[in-house]
């Protein structure tokens, strides 16, 4: 029985493991950002958190070298920690 099909390997197809991992690094950050921009009350975590959102929705299926794809994760990751940090300093008396 093949591989189960998702939505990264119906749009690129078969890929090597480690590039899928990446791109499932990147999709799970997209995500995460949606839910974030969900359910913050901070309007400048909000706008972090669709930022995040958007630059990970065109690499995720994006013709990448896996290279490239790497410092897309730790980019998104580091927006998603500033979105938490502006929510904290915004709590802040």
């Amino acid at each position: 029985m093949g591989e189960p099909l998702d939505d990264i390997t119906a749009f690129l197809g078969s890929i090597p493991a480690d590039e899928y991992e990446q791109r499932r690094r990147i999709r799970t950050c997209r995500n995460a950002a949606s839910y974030k921009a969900s359910q913050t009350s901070s309007s400048d975590a909000r706008a972090l958190a669709w930022m995040v959102a958007e630059f990970a929705s065109v690499w995720v299926y994006r013709p990448a070298p896996l290279e490239a794809l790497g410092p897309v994760v730790e980019l998104l990751r580091s927006l998603l920690a500033c979105a938490d940090q502006v929510e904290v300093v915004e709590a802040l008396p």
